[in-house]
């Protein structure tokens, strides 16, 4: 466990044959006998979150050639002018190119994308009682959700939608530990990044989301990044339903997010704050629902500064 948290010790521990399948499939062999508190089992989960750490961009997978494919039809579209100029960026869902065929029998690095893999994880999620195996699941599923390429949304498709698992990381955001809230709210953050989640995530986790950002103390040192991650998946999930979102825009809610765009303690939450706030002010219904809450123009451009005033005048 030590070993895996070293740049040089992770390179070495996924090339070693042998040594992630004998990890992964002894923390499965222990789920399996419903010992999911096991230290031994902590460590396990803790080596494959630490392997799992910047794998899309350190070692080559199945993932690799299709993200230079998706680069290419990403290119043609856009001198075409298929793609949406405003948006600067590659959505994953656009890419038009099927997802590869997992490994039936997984070896190595492999096994730390392979779908086993992330049931496993979610089965702690759902049974064990640690905070820092929960942490650590999470942490995974982080690392491999984290990229910009094909892989984060696979990962995500998998965990969301085809292994259900979005239930298992809201109920994170409940937990006394801020470390496994931090993890649980980061990988939801990483996650809302996929438009092809948004329907499912907004009925699932946007009740658990907005009450983070409605009771969530400031006493922890993981405040700002929790806030962080909360604002950047509220803005995409209710950016992408504003019908569905507004019925979560409370005023307990909307008053933590204006001292978080006052807060100089947290510059990352106050920036994602006033994002927040400005997509909101941006959408006429949403804008509606501010107003009767004693919002106007000039709080939003104290709020928000030049962001704001960019966008105040398109309407």
């Amino acid at each position: 466990r030590n070993l895996s948290s070293a740049d040089m010790g992770r390179q070495t521990m996924r090339n070693y044959p042998g040594l992630i399948d004998s990890v992964m499939t002894y923390a499965q062999n222990c789920v399996a006998s419903n010992r999911p508190d096991d230290k031994s089992v902590e460590n396990c989960i803790c080596i494959l979150h630490n392997l799992s750490y910047r794998l899309d961009a350190e070692v080559p997978n199945k993932y690799t050639q299709l993200n230079h494919m998706a680069r290419s039809v990403y290119m043609d579209k856009t001198l075409t002018g298929c793609f949406n100029s405003r948006s600067g960026k590659m959505e994953n869902d656009e890419y038009g190119i099927p997802l590869p065929e997992e490994d039936y029998k997984p070896k190595g690095p492999s096994w730390l994308y392979h779908s086993d893999a992330i049931r496993t994880y979610l089965s702690l999620m759902e049974h064990s009682k640690k905070d820092a195996t929960l942490e650590a699941c999470a942490g995974a599923l982080q690392n491999l959700t984290a990229s910009r390429g094909l892989m984060s949304n696979a990962m995500s498709q998998l965990i969301g939608m085809k292994e259900k698992g979005l239930p298992r990381i809201a109920r994170l955001l409940q937990s006394n530990s801020s470390e496994v809230v931090r993890s649980g709210a980061s990988l939801l953050s990483n996650m809302s990044r996929h438009p092809v989640l948004h329907k499912t995530m907004a009925h699932q986790v946007l009740p658990d989301v907005s009450r983070l950002l409605s009771f969530q103390s400031g006493n922890t040192n993981s405040y700002g990044e929790i806030m962080t991650s909360a604002c950047y998946t509220l803005r995409n999930l209710i950016m992408s339903n504003p019908h569905l979102g507004k019925s979560y825009l409370t005023s307990n809610m909307l008053n933590n997010v204006v001292s978080l765009c006052r807060n100089g303690s947290c510059p990352k939450a106050a920036e994602a704050a006033r994002l927040l706030l400005t997509d909101l002010w941006s959408n006429k219904e949403l804008q509606s629902v501010l107003k009767q809450q004693g919002f106007d123009k000039n709080m939003m451009g104290s709020l928000a500064g030049t962001t704001f005033r960019t966008l105040s005048s398109r309407f």
